[in-house]
């Protein structure tokens, strides 16, 4: 039996990945599931098309800047002003970097969103996003 809201959802989750500069990424039916996020399988395939070189992570530090540290924090801690108590912004600098998910599924997140952090589809490049993902890379603790 065809469940037509998770057909609309995988075709919404395929559109955006279509739109994105990557060719040959092939979607499958299947979506994983990880901390509340629905995340095209194939999400982890993805690459960032971006060097972290020290223009793009200065660039990424200004990103960082203005769309992230409000709810991340200036260290990206995820104590940031507006970061929600009941439902706290992730906290970038922690965890082991084999612990942290493939630079696709960071990307979808952060494409995306989920309440409460806002989809920046709208807002930003998907350059800038790549970019910002660069930078944050560099905050994580190993």
């Amino acid at each position: 039996m065809l469940n037509h809201g998770r057909l609309a959802g995988w075709l919404g989750a395929a559109a955006v990945v279509a739109a994105l500069p990557i060719h040959s990424v092939l979607w499958g039916e299947a979506a994983r599931q990880g901390a509340g996020w629905t995340i095209p399988a194939t999400a982890a395939e993805l690459k960032s098309p971006v060097a972290p070189t020290p223009e793009v992570l200065k660039r990424g530090a200004s990103i960082f800047e203005s769309r992230c540290r409000p709810c991340h924090g200036p260290e990206g801690k995820g104590n940031g002003p507006l970061s929600d108590p009941a439902h706290p912004a992730a906290d970038l600098t922690a965890g082991v970097k084999a612990d942290w998910p493939p630079d696709g599924e960071l990307f979808y997140r952060v494409w995306n969103g989920k309440k409460p952090m806002p989809a920046f589809k709208s807002e930003v490049s998907q350059e800038d996003v790549w970019t910002v993902l660069e930078f944050v890379k560099t905050l994580k603790k190993d």
